[in-house]
Formats: structure tokens, C-alpha cells, sequence
């Protein structure tokens, strides 16, 4: 499951190049390739008579090409090799074809990025390439170093979360770290109708949670990591976010899907939402 080919997209933001230190220190300790991608928007904007005209496409270009210069001066500081990919077109679709050309198994996006390319990186150019990567996605804020020491791991039963609990033990076995599982029961009150249903409802996925994290807790220790695990009631974005503050952790893993029914499911709004609310690098696992 070791990430050999990691892609990581930059827009001359200091939160990219974050994101791209990052992904450096991650590919030394897998002894991984690193791949850089910028990309320039070119939509019908860039096509008109004026934009051409006044050569804003060029411009854009030039800036590109010196954005991933940039990029090859800071893998040479670190001394580690790279390849570059200047590309022109819808961000997210470019980042996700790169991908697959390139047989990428991890993506790295900076939390945010500037304008002056086109669409930041984060907002809807993460979530559409979180979506439609065939690989993990790796979103890194700006001011956070990737550290793998306490790494939090929302679970909830699926097979997706088993899938999310490998990853999180091979990447706490390179820090010799902590692993944090946790699983958030939200219970939509209105669905219900009194308080008598509502407590034995939650006794029962308060019972069911447990049974999950058990089992996952003993395949942990299994591996030799230390581990820890938490069944709380609450938002699960927000109880997510709330572990991750008081244990300290470094890197939020969480799955790309995971149980629908009661308000249980990881992705979609939910990653979404961790990783905009949050502070943390979020790895999601497809």
C-alpha cells in the first residue's frame, strides 16, 4: 500500500509550496517520486480577442513556468529529484488526468491557494479532484508540517473505514506513532419521537460503535502501534475536528465513503467540511 508516486499541484501560493514540502518529506521516508503540476485556467476567458490582444495567456504561461522553477530550486535544497507538468485547461480535470498518465498513487493539494492562476486550490478544485481522483488525496493548510506521530481515524463500520484503518497503521508504523480511532453517533432527533425512543436508539449505536472500534483497536495492536479509541455522541465534523485539538493530532485519515443510514457517512460534506473547519492535513483515502 506504500505511496511510490506522489502528485502535487502548486500555484505560486505559499500554501502550495507548503503542501510541496510536505509531500518532499513524505516521499524521503517512502523513498517515493515526486511529481509537480501547475495549472493554467484556460477558458473562454483567456480566448477572447482582448485577452489575447494583450497577451494574458503568455503571461500566464511564463508565471507557470516559474512557479514550477521555484518548485525544482526547493527539490534541489532537499535533494530530491522531481518532475514537471505544465498544463492549461480545468484545474481539477488536469490534476486527475496528470494522475492517471503519470500512474500517481497519492495527490497533494496545498489548503489554500491564490487567484492570480485562476480558482484556489481548495474550495471547489479540492472537492471535484477528491471526487474524481482514482488515488488518496492528501490536503496539507498552509503553516502545518505533515507529521505522522498521532494520526486520528474516523471509523464507522464500513468496508471503507477497514480500507482507512490499513493506510493510518502503515503511515503510524514510519513514526513509530499513535493511532486515534473514533466513532461519532449524530442522531437526527426529529426523526424520532419521544425521549424513550431516542435513548434506546442511542444505546444501540453507542453498542454498535464500540463492537467497531474493538475490533479495529485489536487489529492496531496487532501491527505493534500504540492506539487509542474514542465513541462519542455530537456533529461528526465537529467531534472530529474537537479529538483531533485535544489529542493533538497531526493527521486526520478519513475515507472517501462510508455508511449511509443515521447521518453516519464520512464523505461528502463531511470531509468537506473537516477540512475547511479545520487546521490539520486530512488524508482521504479512496
Amino acid at each position: 500500500m506504500s505511496y511510490e508516486r506522489i502528485l502535487v499541484c502548486i500555484d505560486g501560493s505559499e500554501e502550495s509550496f507548503n503542501a510541496l514540502r510536505g509531500a518532499i518529506s513524505l516521499a524521503k521516508l517512502l523513498d517515493a517520486e515526486v511529481f509537480v503540476i501547475s495549472v493554467v485556467p484556460v477558458g473562454p476567458e483567456l480566448s477572447s480577442a482582448l485577452s489575447v490582444f494583450i497577451g494574458l495567456k503568455d503571461t500566464l504561461l511564463k508565471g507557470a513556468e516559474k512557479i514550477l522553477k521555484q518548485a525544482e530550486d526547493l527539490a534541489e535544497e532537499e535533494d530530491i529529484r522531481l518532475k514537471t507538468y505544465l498544463e492549461q485547461g480545468e484545474p481539477y480535470q488536469k490534476i486527475v488526468d496528470t494522475a492517471y498518465v503519470i500512474n500517481a498513487d497519492l495527490i497533494v493539494l496545498g489548503k489554500t491557494g491564490k487567484t492570480a492562476l485562476g480558482e484556489a486550490i481548495i474550495g471547489s478544485t479540492a472537492v471535484r479532484t477528491i471526487g474524481s481522483s482514482p488515488v488518496d488525496v492528501l490536503v496539507i493548510p498552509k503553516e502545518r508540517s505533515l507529521k505522522l506521530k498521532r494520526i486520528l481515524v474516523p471509523v464507522d463500520g464500513s468496508e471503507y473505514a477497514d480500507r482507512v484503518v490499513l493506510r493510518a497503521i502503515e503511515l503510524g508504523k514510519i513514526a513509530k506513532g499513535t493511532l486515534y480511532l473514533l466513532n461519532v453517533i449524530e442522531i437526527p432527533l426529529e426523526l424520532f419521537e419521544g425521549p424513550g425512543e431516542i435513548a434506546q436508539v442511542k444505546e444501540s449505536l453507542k453498542l454498535a460503535g464500540e463492537e467497531i472500534v474493538r475490533k479495529l483497536k485489536r487489529r492496531v495492536k496487532e501491527e505493534g502501534l500504540e492506539v487509542e479509541s474514542y465513541v462519542v455522541e455530537g456533529i461528526i465534523e465537529e467531534e472530529i475536528l474537537r479529538i483531533g485539538e485535544e489529542k493533538e493530532c497531526d493527521l486526520i485519515v478519513m475515507g472517501s465513503h462510508g455508511k449511509t443510514g443515521i447521518k453516519r457517512f464520512l464523505m461528502g460534506s463531511v470531509t468537506e467540511r473537516v477540512i475547511k473547519m479545520g487546521n490539520k492535513p486530512v488524508l482521504v483515502v479512496k
